[in-house]
């Protein structure tokens, strides 16, 4: 009955390890989806303020061309009534794109924290995966010591794993070196 035990044990502990893990992608994707819709909202914002605006410069436009044509002169014209108008809409502006701005920082930063925590999750089932090889006596210390070592060098070295990768999306360093220099973390 002892083994039958363990399988039942080691069933629960997966599923429940499945059952986290399926909650957590999907609060995640809800927070994600919940920050890009706002990011859509406050843009949509930004374009219909600039579509105000516009008007009120076709607006200008047009009082200036009118001007012009009435008395053959191009000195200033009388815009205040649209000016006022046009301020509010400006200021709303500047606040919203720095909203923007703002949010989308935070979105980088929530997007980070979470590929950190994926990448310590790893480490923990690694770990454990270890661990468990370990107690079967399917490694010895010394492979178990290197093994873990590597994967904990994942955790640690993170932000500069993160960084060579960006620069290789980005075309800054080659596949080769990409792979020296992550080599260079992990070894």
């Amino acid at each position: 009955m002892g083994l039958f035990d363990k399988i039942s044990k080691t069933a629960q502990n997966i599923s429940q390890s499945v059952s986290k893990t399926a909650s957590n992608v999907g609060s995640s994707a809800n927070v994600a989806i919940q920050e890009q819709t706002e990011l859509t909202e406050l843009r949509s914002q930004i374009n219909v303020i600039n579509q105000e605006l516009e008007v009120a410069y076709t607006q200008i436009g047009r009082k200036y061309v009118e001007y012009v044509l009435e008395t053959s002169e191009m000195p200033g014209i009388d815009i205040s009534d649209i000016l006022k108008m046009i301020d509010p809409k400006m200021s709303k502006k500047l606040d919203l794109e720095k909203r923007i701005v703002q949010l989308e920082k935070e979105i980088k930063q929530k997007d980070i924290l979470r590929a950190k925590g994926k990448v310590e999750e790893e480490f923990l089932s690694e770990k454990a995966k270890l661990d468990k090889a370990l107690g079967m006596e399917l490694l010895t210390q010394e492979e178990y010591n290197e093994k873990i070592t590597i994967a904990r060098k994942k955790v640690d070295n993170f932000e500069e794993i993160r960084r060579v990768e960006q620069q290789a999306e980005m075309g800054l360093i080659t596949a080769e070196e990409k792979a020296a220099k992550l080599k260079a973390l992990l070894s």
